[in-house]
């Protein structure tokens, strides 16, 4: 599809474009007054489905807990086999291993001062903030360039909209 080239603007006066920024200001209210509106009806359902779901909730918690339970009762019956195959499911005693760090910053060291970096975890990236401070030729040896562009805006006087309103 061809691009249309759009000839003159929709406004011919700045009084135009300050009636314009009114009407967004209302336009910005209503939409407003929905959202909250929305954000009303989407508390009430989640209190709703809360209170209807805390007795399931519990129900259930209680009936892991009592499995649970039997389950280590009959522990005996789980050396042989680590699973227990029945109707609805299955139930078992899995081993798990577990890293416990009392302090972080003391380990996070000694990984370091015995060389164990294949140990810690670092996240990589640029700092786009702290690159805009680089000259240009500086950004161009890194593969990165500088885009500036000057972007319209526009700042509403909501109190003098609702005044008007």
């Amino acid at each position: 599809m061809a691009r249309k080239r759009i000839e003159g603007t929709l406004f011919s006066s700045w009084n135009d474009v300050d009636c314009a920024l009114m009407e967004i200001g209302g336009i910005d209210r209503e939409l407003g007054l929905l959202e909250s509106s929305q954000n009303e009806k989407i508390d009430q359902v989640k209190t709703q489905t809360k209170e209807l779901a805390t007795p399931l909730q519990c129900k259930k918690n209680a009936l892991e807990l009592a499995i649970k339970e039997y389950c280590e009762a009959n522990k005996p019956e789980f050396i042989k086999v680590k699973t227990k195959q029945l109707t609805f499911g299955e139930v078992g005693f899995r081993l798990t291993t577990k890293i416990l760090i009392k302090r972080v910053a003391e380990t996070l060291q000694s990984l370091k001062d015995l060389a164990l970096i294949n140990c810690i975890r670092i996240k990589e990236e640029c700092d786009k903030e702290a690159m805009k401070n680089l000259p240009d030729e500086t950004l161009a040896e890194v593969g990165a360039a500088r885009k500036m562009e000057n972007v319209f805006g526009y700042t509403l006087n909501v109190e003098r909209i609702r005044e008007a309103a």
